[in-house]
Order: C-alpha cells, then structure tokens, then sequence
C-alpha cells in the first residue's frame, strides 16, 4: 500500500515486517499524529509467489510465512483509550497479482480439493482492469486487507482473524480516499499494514496487486 507520495514522506520498506500481533515489537519507525507514510507490503503469501510462479510454487506453500504486515509503527501521543485515524490516500500497482484455490484452505476445502492457481496481468500504469482467461475481465479495486494495532494482551496473535483493533478486516471499501478508525490498546498504538488486493469479489480475490 502506498499513501500519497511526495519528498517529505517517510517509507516503511517490506523487510519490516512481523506475521503477528505482539505489544513487544520493537516499532520500526516513530511518527508525530498527521504524518503520511508510504508502505512497501508483501502479498499475503510473504513474496512465496509472483508472476513466474507455476502450481508446484502454491502446493509448497509454507504457511509460516502467510500474510505479513509491514510495520508496526510508533504513533507519538497514541494512549489506551484513545482513536487512531488512518486515512488510505492512494496505492502503486505493481502489475500482477494471483488468486488460488489452496487445499484444505477457506469454507468450501471440502468441495474443491485440487490446487489452482491464476496469475493475472495488466498494466501498471493504468491498472483500472485485469483479463481472467479469454473470456472476462475484471475491473480492479485496491485495498489492504490487513489493517490493524497490537493488542493489550501479550504475546503473539494470529494476523489471519480480525479483532477488536483491526487485522484481517478483508474489507474492499478501505480503498483509496477512505478513513478507519482502530480502537488504541498500547502506548504508541503500534500500526502494521498489508495482504494487498487488487480487488475482490464475492468467489475471488487478487493478491499482490499493490
């Protein structure tokens, strides 16, 4: 994701990223309130797949490093209690993304078994749609999945389940121009964000779209 972009704001690379929530993160940046960020995220699959990737890649998924979050950041001010306000200016395409079916995985693993997986393509530049096969194409919508705080309670915290202070929201209304609220439950509210789509729908999603 990113938010928008000029000389004055601050980048947080991809390799800061941790696979759960934990208040003992050490924050990878310190921000004052009204500061914009540009994030780097990895796709839900922790960068395991690209545009090169064949069925074999997803198969040997390992599942230790599914859906990332860049982050946390360090929010001066932010106190238990408290509201922080993220507002999602703009995203950067990055001219793929895959959807796949993962065994074992999702509500219907008993009805569809086999592995699938589709990489998609379409142009970085103007990214308004994306072609599925010959026969549909379909218009693309960005959003972060994954928007959430640490949590008061120590220790580790699964990002897969969405919580009390954000997570695994999958919510494809937080696109460009829009505002979350997350409840603050730690000093410094400790901010992490990713599972990039290019969009969703009701049967799909694209990952690594952003």
């Amino acid at each position: 994701m990113c938010n928008k972009c000029n000389d004055l704001i601050r980048t947080i690379h991809s390799e800061n990223h941790h696979f759960g929530w934990d208040n003992s993160i050490k924050p990878t940046h310190k921000i004052t309130p009204g500061t914009t960020l540009e994030f780097q995220c990895l796709d839900s699959s922790g960068g395991q797949l690209n545009k090169n990737s064949g069925l074999s890649d997803l198969v040997d998924l390992d599942f230790s490093l599914i859906n990332p979050v860049t982050g946390p950041i360090y929010v001066d001010g932010a106190k238990p209690g408290d509201l922080l306000k993220v507002t999602v200016h703009e995203f950067k395409a990055s001219g793929f993304g895959w959807t796949a079916n993962i065994p074992g995985f999702g509500l219907l693993s008993d009805q569809f078994k086999d592995p699938v997986l589709n990489i998609w393509d379409y142009d970085a530049n103007m990214p308004t749609s994306s072609a599925f096969g010959k026969f549909a194409n379909v218009p693309l919508k960005p959003f972060a999945g994954t928007m959430g705080l640490a949590p008061a309670e120590s220790g580790l915290h699964s990002v897969v389940p969405p919580r009390r202070v954000g997570g695994n929201l999958d919510i494809r209304d937080l696109s460009a121009g829009t505002t979350l609220y997350l409840p603050v439950e730690v000093e410094g509210a400790l901010f992490s964000v990713g599972d990039t789509h290019a969009c969703t729908g009701r049967w799909r999603s694209m990952w690594n779209g952003y």
